[in-house]
């Protein structure tokens, strides 16, 4: 493996302290002889890896003071190559209602140099995408991931190569990049509320997936118990559709027909479900079953996609706001690439969601 010579492995260790915020704008550096006898190396060593962060405008030198981390660090290019452009990855092409996260995206950039590239990994695979991507000339990455816990040694990767990249509706497990994320907690608390306040005492919380491999899903979750908490109810246990290999060796029809069976065994009035499309399939399969919505049982979806308006009986679910989201994904992303040092605190940025009542929940 190529070793760096050692003023280079010196300026990266400062260089790392400092987009770190180890060493903070207007912070002094360590002198030249400091450097020198913690490195072991000589004086003209030590000069010549403050000289490389000089030239990077990273710190500025005061004679007779010392070096100082700048106070407007330069802005970063383009990661890969001269590019402008930034990428979106998602794992759909096409889902109906989920396009604002792309106007939001837009709306922020027309005010840039930027512009946006789409790519989806149903085609591909979301680790294809994500290698590629590294290699790429482009300024930076939105990423929707599947879940929180997929690909997680690429991922690393763009963390250790300090990329610009934003999350968007998960968070990645483990590693602290920035993600813009709708107010999953509280919707999850306001689904439950409601059918509560309906007068609903078995409530079921109903997934595709296990809370673990979600963060999304794992807040809509503790959601759901703390409104159950609150109203001193029992949780009737966590159903997801991967129990039992039902979410791999069944047709989906059969899937939530199963479920739906199971649950209403144990005289479950009200349901919370995973989202929206979830909810159209066991509505379906109720109906299949000759049960009605929401005589039988109550439900909550969770998205606001366009068909939850549609259906009959029109759902009630939790709405994100996705334009929101994309928008702030993007101020987020061109904040990381400029290096704007508000940005840089990497802290989560979460986008208030409510509760839109139709006709899938039922006084008792």
């Amino acid at each position: 493996m190529e070793q760096f010579p050692l003023y280079q492995q010196i300026a990266n260790a400062l260089r790392a302290k400092i987009k770190s915020g180890e060493l903070q704008s207007g912070d002094q550096l360590p002198t030249e002889a400091e450097i020198s006898k913690t490195y072991n190396v000589s004086r003209i060593t030590s000069k010549r890896a403050l000289t490389e962060l000089e030239n990077e405008k990273l710190i500025y030198r005061i004679q007779g003071k010392g070096s100082f981390v700048s106070t407007s660090p330069p802005p970063r290019q383009a990661f890969g190559g001269s590019g402008k452009d930034v990428l979106l990855i998602l794992p759909f092409a096409h889902n109906p209602g989920l396009g604002d996260y792309e106007k939001g995206i837009n709306e922020y950039l027309a005010a840039t140099d930027y512009t946006l590239n789409i790519q989806s990994n149903t085609i591909v695979g979301q680790r294809k995408l994500l290698q590629s991507a590294l290699q790429s000339s482009h300024s930076g990455l939105i990423f929707y991931p599947v879940n929180s816990v997929s690909d997680l040694g690429i991922l690393y990767q763009y963390h250790l190569s300090d990329y610009p990249f934003v999350t968007m509706d998960k968070c990645i497990q483990g590693i602290p990049f920035l993600s813009v994320v709708a107010d999953n907690f509280d919707g999850g608390y306001q689904a439950a509320r409601h059918l509560i306040e309906n007068n609903h005492k078995r409530i079921a919380f109903l997934s595709s997936q296990k809370i673990e491999d979600s963060s999304s899903l794992r807040e809509r979750y503790f959601g759901y118990l703390k409104a159950l908490f609150e109203a001193g109810l029992t949780d009737p246990g966590m159903h997801d559709l991967t129990e039992q290999g039902l979410a791999h060796d069944n047709p989906a029809s059969q899937e939530y027909f199963l479920r739906l069976e199971s649950v209403m065994e144990q005289g479950i009035t009200g349901i919370v479900a995973e989202n929206d499309l979830m909810a159209i399939e066991i509505i379906q399969a109720a109906k299949e079953r000759g049960l009605s919505v929401p005589d039988h049982f109550s439900i909550v979806g969770f998205d606001d996609i366009q068909l939850a308006g549609l259906i009959e009986p029109k759902l009630t679910t939790i709405s994100q706001d996705f334009e929101r989201m994309g928008y702030l994904a993007a101020k987020s992303l061109i904040g990381l690439i400029e290096q704007q040092p508000r940005v840089q605190a990497k802290e989560n940025v979460v986008v208030p969601v409510r509760l839109i009542k139709r006709q899938t929940v039922k006084k008792l």
